[in-house]
């Protein structure tokens, strides 16, 4: 029967394998256009690491995601300075560390300088075009975007400062749904003579990347900081009360050895692009908080064999000559603290921060490793799998370190890390193997931002935002 089946399959097709098409979203999802505007819940997306443009001041010249190129130029003292955060005495909090840096929207499109010449590179845009194409109203263009702003009924973006702690961004995003449910209350009266009460209204959410880690924080804790004597905060689940849909993709829960391997060693974002050294990336909170658990034994000594590695001892940092504490990089300290003159002083501060970044990311993690879903929000999870994706690094006896080790993931992001999964480096958790619940989790075969334009995705994307029944009470 399966036989006949196959062939009377091939018969009808005249022998010829069918390539299916891409949906059609503008067709599938048109008829969605009929839902009452008033009454319609508003969408945020929050992209990941890299993913917002970021200039000096409003006005000012752009530090990352400008017109002509992609970022400043880190091999330039004053391109090294933007591109970094400061480095204090030591005795403040990170969070006090800033910059004048202003963030200016999402990066839809990349803009590389190569041989004099710019090259265009898709980011955000495709994840856009969907999304529109399903009936949601996200600006086109920059222009139309900055024309818009302060109008917008229900289709946001969420951009934040990618360098710095992903608490302040929660807190940040805290403040942006607030201020975003009373100008939609306004906008939607005025325009419809109607709308949800702003205490009442609640959004959906699609992220990735480190977005992922912004949102979950902000769903758990609301805009609670970690406590300044140590410890955790409450699990609230105070910015659930807010979110009806949740879409998670390619999200770095478990970290990414990656994070570890570019703050020790610098990082180049392809052939002819500059590279940020180890003292630029260490002033970012940021990547410690990217950086995988100790207890995944993601950093081995001597080899892929050898026992595992601390990550989160400053100690170690200071013995190994790490990032901002490698004795190659002193120069990059000199231009990161040009008032201070004394050598040893400046490696004073730098372990200072080192040390402050290491406890607050072990801090953080510690938050959102705790167990647990909402009770009246809807998370669904994609994954990106089927790349050779960065997994184990060595550590020898100098202190080098050397990524050695891949399992599957989308390149960038390790499926284990994306599925939260307890079970690496031959543990057997004692709590839950994958502590969070999720409506639906779609594995893809897909590089980690390419997921959020791939076909399948936004097909399945619309899907849960607009046609999925809900379980839960969800808005």
């Amino acid at each position: 029967m399966k036989r006949r089946t196959f062939l009377l399959g091939a018969a009808a097709t005249g022998g010829c394998a069918v390539v299916p098409r891409d949906p059609d979203l503008g067709a599938l999802y048109q008829y969605r256009s009929a839902v009452d505007p008033a009454l319609r819940r508003p969408l945020v997306t929050l992209p990941g690491t890299l993913g917002s443009r970021l200039r000096q001041g409003v006005d000012g010249p752009f530090l990352w995601g400008g017109p002509g190129r992609l970022s400043e130029d880190p091999a330039t003292p004053e391109g090294f300075r933007r591109l970094a955060l400061p480095i204090g005495r030591g005795d403040e909090p990170l969070s006090a560390l800033t910059d004048g840096v202003h963030v200016d929207g999402v990066l839809r499109e990349a803009n590389a300088s190569v041989f004099g010449g710019v090259v265009q590179q898709q980011v955000y845009s495709g994840l856009v075009e969907a999304l529109n194409a399903g009936g949601y109203e996200f600006s086109r263009t920059e222009a139309e975007e900055r024309a818009r702003q302060g109008e917008n009924p229900g289709s946001l973006e969420f951009p934040y400062d990618w360098r710095r702690d992903i608490v302040e961004a929660a807190q940040a995003l805290d403040a942006f749904i607030e201020r975003k449910a009373r100008q939609i209350e306004r906008v939607r009266r005025a325009r419809y003579g109607r709308a949800p009460a702003a205490a009442r209204l609640r959004f959906d959410f699609v992220a990735h990347s480190m977005g992922t880690l912004v949102l979950r924080w902000w769903l758990m804790h609301g805009a609670a900081d970690l406590p300044a004597g140590g410890g955790l905060p409450a699990l609230t689940w105070a910015g659930a009360r807010r979110a009806a849909c949740v879409v998670f993709v390619a999200p770095p829960n478990l970290g990414s050895i990656s994070a570890f391997e570019s703050l020790v060693n610098g990082r180049s974002l392809g052939p002819l692009q500059p590279v940020y050294p180890p003292a630029l990336l260490g002033t970012h909170p940021s990547l410690f908080q990217l950086m995988p658990r100790d207890r995944h034994g993601r950093l081995r000594r001597g080899g892929l064999d050898g026992p595992a590695a601390a990550t989160f001892d400053a100690e170690a940092w200071d013995a190994m000559g790490w990032s901002l504490l490698d004795p190659g990089q002193a120069a990059g300290l000199a231009t990161l603290m040009p008032d201070v003159s004394d050598p040893a002083e400046r490696r004073r501060r730098a372990k200072a921060h080192v040390a402050r970044a290491l406890d607050r990311a072990a801090r953080v993690h510690a938050a959102l490793d705790r167990p647990g879903t909402p009770p009246s929000t809807d998370l669904f999870l994609v994954v990106g799998t089927g790349l050779d994706t960065p997994a184990t690094a060595v550590l020898d006896e100098t202190g080098a370190v050397a990524v050695r080790g891949v399992e599957e993931g989308d390149g960038v992001v390790l499926r284990a890390s994306a599925l939260s999964d307890e079970r690496q480096g031959g543990r057997d958790p004692d709590g839950p193997r994958r502590p969070i619940r999720y409506r639906t989790t779609l594995l893809l075969p897909g590089e980690h931002v390419e997921l959020t334009r791939n076909p399948v995705f936004t097909d399945n994307l619309l899907y849960w935002l607009r046609d999925q029944p809900r379980i839960r009470v969800a808005g």
